[in-house]
């Protein structure tokens, strides 16, 4: 029959115990005891300890609290008991006294551990044998964590059932972005309502921003909802709504520049007000201006997807994945043209004059200098950008060139 004395001198007068540490107490001494082993308990308290409602140093410390018994503590009824001093862990954690009382407090009235404290305030252990059963003992009773087995396993499993849920109602909310997006363009092109479209336009939007990085089902749930309450109400504008007479050939305020050679392999209306608009596309065999339409507004500069992430940090919210590919990224810029007052008109114009991911380039242009305050219009640079581009003198590389400049001088000085 061994002994383990352990002596704490600072220790002395009578515990506080609060009403909380009572309950905890009453409720786990309730429940059975599961059976489960040492190792079973310390691999479901580490597993995800947010899910036991429990701060990494707490889940730390009954971790450290667990390691200093046997494995023969958790088997049957026995005693489940630790007499590890508060100096000790003030020790391995490295705070002071009064944290480790509050700390230990805490977990009391979570009901995770049970204070036994002996008749003179001190912890100590006697065994059965070096390695047998616990006789006797004071100090922290983790029996609770036996009793309580079975909960952290449901606690657990809720918790990741939670996280994803909350994963797919992520990404449920950017498929409603990417469908309110395309709805809104039908819409505009179907019915009389344009105030109507934009307005619902300019909430999904907002509503997407929303969703940020985390997967909270309390921010998302109310936040999908209202996305597909958007859909429906703009699929039951278009489903309902007659067509509108549209000219093809866009505004009809300015007089239209048509190229009226008949070598040319693309008409392109551009109103005198530098309005583009929407281009009709004929290809021609042998003509000498292909060469300018072909030719990228880019002159050379890698934009890749990376280095437009960087350019325009809203994206990232946009985008599934951290690392777009580029049809990714173009639809995540169409996503944020609503957010800086370019038109759905004004951005098919562009793809269809400039190339797809060169006018998600502009429009990334345009969104970082917009961040500088240097843009008073955005729809109506981007039509310039596309009668510029139609003329042959755009030239994208010599501002992207600046803006990576500016984007290594700020990582320099940060």
């Amino acid at each position: 029959m061994t002994y383990s004395l352990s002596h704490d001198p600072h220790q002395a007068g009578v515990r506080r115990i609060t009403p909380a540490m009572i309950l905890a107490e009453m409720q786990c001494e309730a429940l059975p005891r599961s059976g489960a082993t040492k190792a079973q308990i310390l691999s479901a308290l580490h597993t995800e300890p947010r899910a036991l409602g429990l701060q990494p140093r707490q889940s730390d410390l009954l971790g450290f609290l667990i390691s200093r018994t046997k494995p023969v503590d958790w088997e049957d009824d026995n005693l489940t008991i630790c007499s590890v001093r508060n100096r000790d862990i003030c020790e391995r954690f490295g705070i002071e006294r009064s944290t480790v009382k509050r700390w230990l407090r805490g977990l009391s009235e979570l009901g995770w551990i049970i204070m036994r404290d002996s008749p003179n305030q001190q912890r100590w252990l006697r065994r059965d044998g070096r390695n047998g059963a616990i006789l006797e003992g004071y100090g922290f009773d983790l029996s609770p964590l036996s009793r309580r087995y079975d909960e952290m396993l449901q606690r657990v499993e809720a918790f990741r059932e939670r996280e994803r849920e909350g994963k797919r109602l992520h990404k449920r909310a950017m498929v409603l972005g990417r469908r309110i997006t395309a709805l809104c363009a039908t819409a505009l092109e179907t019915t009389a309502d344009r105030p109507t479209v934009m307005s619902i336009q300019q909430n999904g939007h907002q509503l997407l921003a929303l969703r940020g990085n985390d997967h909270d089902l309390d921010i998302l749930s109310p936040l999908v909802e209202q996305m597909e309450a958007l859909v429906e109400r703009l699929e039951a504008m278009i489903a309902g709504a007659d067509p509108v007479e549209m000219d093809p050939m866009g505004r009809t305020d300015g007089p239209h520049n048509t190229d009226t050679n008949p070598n040319t392999i693309t008409k392109v209306t551009v109103s005198g007000a530098g309005c583009a608009g929407v281009g009709i596309e004929e290809e021609v065999v042998g003509s000498d201006s292909a060469s300018r339409f072909k030719a990228s507004p880019l002159r050379g500069f890698k934009a890749g997807p990376n280095f437009l992430l960087q350019l325009v940090p809203d994206l990232r919210d946009l985008c599934s994945s951290s690392r777009p590919h580029e049809a990714e990224l173009i639809e995540a810029v169409e996503m944020l043209t609503g957010s800086l007052g370019i038109s759905s008109h004004a951005w098919r114009q562009a793809c269809s004059v400039m190339g797809r991911y060169e006018a998600a380039v502009a429009v990334c242009v345009i969104s970082a200098k917009s961040r500088k305050g240097k843009v008073r219009s955005a729809g109506g640079l981007l039509r310039a950008m596309i009668e510029r581009h139609l003329d042959g003198t755009l030239a994208l590389d010599r501002t992207l060139y600046g803006l990576a400049s500016d984007l290594s001088t700020d990582r320099t000085y940060h």
